[in-house]
């Protein structure tokens, strides 16, 4: 079943499966039985938390779960999609066997059994008294030296006849004046029904900004069209951004330099809604900022396979990759370090991955883990941060192993950002020590 909204397929897909066999009525509590769970006690504390980002009026879920009669209707559905851990929408594992992550869309076992059984019992609403309070925006919020800019332009998305996606990019001037260290940024979609990513990119010097231009000068109207990065390799990553993850502030104490008068490309996913509209969008991005030089300079450190070659028509195809980190230093023009602090990570492949591992090996071969992705979603990349950062010394080497399915490809796929192009990359966000 294709749908036109790939903000919540699992979960479309699977009523689909199960059918909406929720309450009869689901504007009649009824009589419950005291140890079944309702919706009002158990599911939408839960719902507030995890779901409500996307599924809520005004989202990009084209339905709301905060509305309990919906939310009962499609109970089977939410079982079956928290069951398989496709909603909530994260593809890297948290389960504790490799890494942990604060802003982890993370279900408990205990959790997922509440849907189970609150679908087995027809989906009871329970007494509105035990409603909780509406849901708040989760995550920090900026403070400071903040600046805002937009894209610019009122963009009206115009993706092909077949397909909901419109992948474009923006060259924007944030209008940063001095050298600086970006701490932080917050994406505020102007239109959340069809913003369903973001990412920003750094353009670091003026060979960077003439190829943006380039390929901007290339398009008709404003920006170009883009799919797994900028379209240039010449580029920086500053941040990404999904539906429901609120502002994101680096860790205390460092931050990503930022030189004067440089532009940026902001590249929009926009998923459009296959009736309705026309959906226009301008969205607004903010910049949190130090001058303080006593910040600890941080890295995006892009990690993974410098090749790609996959054979057509492969249940499973894999692409590896290493990084000694002794390398950095050169590669970095950086003076020598004892090793790095890893405090986040941003796995990237397309549509063909389905598993990423990234792992560090000492010369004496002890290893550690750093990323699991064990079920790869191309539409919920994000920047995933450590509860605890941890420390790799600069005697290891990084190396990151991708898994593919090419089963209905025809021809061989490689490394590139175009649709049917592959990658194989786990950025870290990292300090030296």
């Amino acid at each position: 079943m294709r749908t036109f909204r790939l903000a919540i397929p699992s979960l479309l897909a699977l009523t689909s499966i199960v059918g909406c066999g929720g309450a009869e009525d689901p504007n009649e509590t009824g009589p419950t039985n005291a140890t079944e769970p309702t919706y009002y006690k158990d599911i939408a504390p839960i719902v507030n938390r995890e779901c409500a980002g996307c599924h809520q009026a005004g989202g990009i879920g084209n339905f709301s779960l905060t509305d309990a009669a919906i939310a009962a209707q499609m109970a089977p559905a939410m079982a079956a999609a928290t069951h398989a851990r496709t909603m909530p929408p994260m593809p890297v594992n948290n389960d504790g066997s490799c890494q942990t992550f604060e802003n982890a869309r993370w279900l408990t076992d205990e959790q997922i059994a509440l849907f189970q059984s609150w679908s087995k019992a027809g989906a009871p609403l329970g007494d509105p008294a035990d409603a909780p309070p509406p849901p708040e925006a989760k995550g920090p919020t900026l403070a400071g030296d903040v600046l805002q800019f937009d894209l610019g332009v009122d963009y009206t998305p115009k993706p092909p006849a077949d397909k909901p996606d419109d992948y474009h990019c923006f060259i924007v001037d944030p209008g940063i004046g001095a050298d600086v260290f970006i701490t932080g940024y917050d994406i505020q979609p102007g239109d959340g029904r069809i913003v369903h990513h973001v990412a920003l990119f750094a353009l670091p010097d003026a060979q960077a900004e003439a190829d943006a231009a380039v390929l901007d000068a290339a398009e008709e109207g404003a920006g170009y069209t883009c799919f797994g990065g900028a379209g240039t390799n010449a580029v920086s990553l500053v941040g990404s951004w999904i539906p429901g993850s609120g502002a994101s502030v680096f860790p205390e104490g460092t931050g990503i330099r930022y030189a004067a008068g440089r532009k940026m490309v902001v590249q929009m996913h926009y998923n459009v809604p296959a009736t309705g509209g026309p959906f226009t969008d301008r969205s607004t991005m903010k910049l949190q900022f130090s001058k303080d030089p006593a910040l600890k300079p941080a890295l995006f450190l892009s990690t993974g396979a410098p090749q790609i070659s996959l054979p057509p028509g492969q249940e499973v195809a894999e692409a590896k990759g290493e990084l000694p980190l002794s390398l950095l230093a050169q590669y970095f023009n950086l003076p020598d370090f004892n090793g790095i602090r890893v405090w986040g990570v941003l796995p990237h492949m397309h549509t063909a991955g389905r598993t990423l591992r990234s792992k560090a090996t000492t010369t004496q071969g002890a290893e550690q883990c750093i990323t699991d992705v064990d079920r790869w979603d191309f539409h919920w990349q994000n920047l995933w941060w450590n509860e605890t950062p941890f420390d790799v010394s600069a005697d290891s080497t990084i190396s990151v192993t991708c898994g593919y399915d090419t089963r209905g490809r025809t021809e061989t796929t490689v490394m590139g950002e175009g649709t049917s192009d592959e990658m194989c990359v786990n950025v870290l966000y990292a300090t030296l020590y």
